[in-house]
């Protein structure tokens, strides 16, 4: 590989042969390569996510369906867990407002949600974030630039797919310019072995966020689509 000489705004330089730019849904490298057009949609849904102290009986990932949300519970410590509810619409709100907003969304829920609520209590514990999602067209490299992640392709969570393919990425790509090929034989085999598989999430998990917007679609097969799209992630990348 020809490496080129990289001049950053401190004043240091370095020599390298390939960017990669792994910046996130709003990546700025992204709109610096490919222009601003590529924008992330507005999909119409926020998740909120709120730590609390987990339940001894919580020993995995928990989904419940309310009547106007669906909620559950996310291990990430033996201590601790998150409840996540998914809400229709994203109100712009202040951050005192997030606890009592989130709890009242929870009221719809009793059981084990109705128990750890009122643990919900500090704004600093809470992530609310709106659902955004895009697909970069390929190729998702322009020169000596590739994007990966949510930088190129980024899904809603409802798959919980988006790190995983952010980390596929790089392990693909690593193992390709890790090898004798040239830098843009190596890109090409990046963008054939990469596209449809994150086309295939970015896409499922929409379909999945069209549906809880809309309950009652005629034809929706949320498990369906989870069935077939899992077992083709199952696939080696």
């Amino acid at each position: 590989l020809e490496f080129r000489r990289v001049l950053f705004r401190s004043g240091s330089t370095g020599r390298y042969d390939l960017v990669v730019g792994a910046d996130g849904i709003h990546s700025k490298v992204r709109d610096l390569v490919f222009g601003t057009a590529q924008a992330p949609q507005d999909m119409g849904q926020a998740v909120w996510r709120a730590i609390v102290r987990r339940p001894p009986e919580v020993q995995a990932r928990y989904m419940f369906f309310g009547p106007r949300s669906k909620a559950g519970f996310n291990p990430v410590s033996r201590e601790e867990m998150y409840v996540f509810l998914v809400q229709t619409g994203h109100p712009r709100l202040r951050d005192d407002e997030l606890a009592p907003v989130m709890r009242g969304m929870l009221a719809d829920f009793g059981g084990l949600v109705a128990e750890v609520r009122d643990q919900i209590q500090r704004p600093e514990r809470i992530a609310y974030r709106p659902f955004s999602s895009m697909l970069l067209p390929a190729p998702w490299y322009r020169g000596r630039v590739v994007l990966v992640g949510d930088a190129a392709h980024c899904p809603t969570p409802q798959m919980a797919s988006g790190a995983g393919m952010a980390v596929e990425d790089t392990i693909v790509l690593s193992e390709l310019l890790g090898g004798e090929l040239s830098l843009e034989a190596a890109l090409e085999q990046f963008m054939a072995r990469r596209y449809e598989r994150c086309r295939l999430v970015v896409d499922a998990s929409c379909q999945l966020s069209e549906w809880e917007k809309h309950p009652g679609t005629p034809g929706a097969d949320p498990v369906g689509v989870l069935a077939k799209a899992n077992a083709a992630l199952a696939a080696p990348i």
